[in-house]
């Protein structure tokens, strides 16, 4: 819904509904218990916009962690084009590489996995990532390529978290953690790939705009300091509200 907050009793340790707007007109439904699992961003700005007297900060924030410690999968592409053969596949065979997602002989650290994409099209990805290339380059390189996706793990940070704006919409502050191990894994996925023959390669890093698998804005722990749920998923500060989704993971 467009507008949606958690509606309180006067004692505040309980909620008794969620408030919510649909076609202008607002309406509660009521439970006895409360489950939140609107993903990472909106599990928290949930929380958040769910102020009151009782919880000025936002409902279960006593210890300002909700919103915070934003992650999400560390994500790039990297397109392999081998000149010499042509690949007519619609849909590639889902195959996976994890080799590098624990420490191995390439890094002592883990570095993550690669991934199959959904087959490159001429007017789709590279049309959009690399808009100055001409159509007959942009068919040439759909032709030729195996489509990878590479993904590393992310790393908690108080700082990188979601917020609301004066006006009420969501923002989200990423400061990229982790990066050296992605890199890694990019230049050690190159050289598998140039080994067996593909000789050109695009790589592309994701932006904050690519929020795969986001998590860890709601965070359980054992400290009602420094968490917003124990270890059931129970909020500390409230009797009745749980959240399930990855919202909860601390890392």
């Amino acid at each position: 819904f467009p507008y949606t907050t958690l509606f309180r009793s006067a004692g505040g340790k309980r909620v008794i509904g969620v408030e919510f707007e649909r076609e202008g007109v607002r309406s509660v439904l009521r439970a006895g218990k409360v489950v939140v699992a609107c993903g990472a961003t909106n599990s928290a700005a949930l929380l958040l916009r769910s102020q009151s007297s009782q919880h000025p900060e936002g409902l279960a924030n006593s210890s300002g962690q909700v919103g915070r410690n934003y992650m999400a999968h560390i994500n790039s592409t990297l397109i392999a084009i081998d000149p010499r053969r042509e690949n007519a596949d619609t849909f590639h065979k889902t195959l996976s590489v994890n080799d590098y997602y624990l420490p191995s002989a390439h890094s002592p650290f883990p570095m993550g996995n690669l991934q199959i994409m959904g087959k490159i099209q001429a007017n789709g990805y590279i049309a959009a990532h690399r808009p100055h290339l001409p159509l007959a380059e942009r068919q040439r390189i759909a032709r030729h390529s195996t489509d990878w996706w590479l993904m590393t793990e992310d790393l908690p940070d108080a700082q990188n978290r979601v917020t609301l704006g004066s006006d009420g919409s969501i923002r989200v502050r990423r400061q990229f953690k982790n990066t050296s191990a992605h890199r890694r894994l990019a230049f050690v996925a190159e050289q598998m790939l140039r080994s067996v023959g593909y000789s050109e390669l695009i790589y592309q890093f994701m932006p904050i705009e690519t929020n795969s698998h986001q998590c860890g804005t709601a965070r359980f722990g054992s400290d009602p300091a420094s968490s917003v749920l124990n270890h059931y998923c129970h909020a500390w500060d409230v009797e009745n509200v749980n959240v399930v989704n990855a919202s909860v993971f601390p890392s």
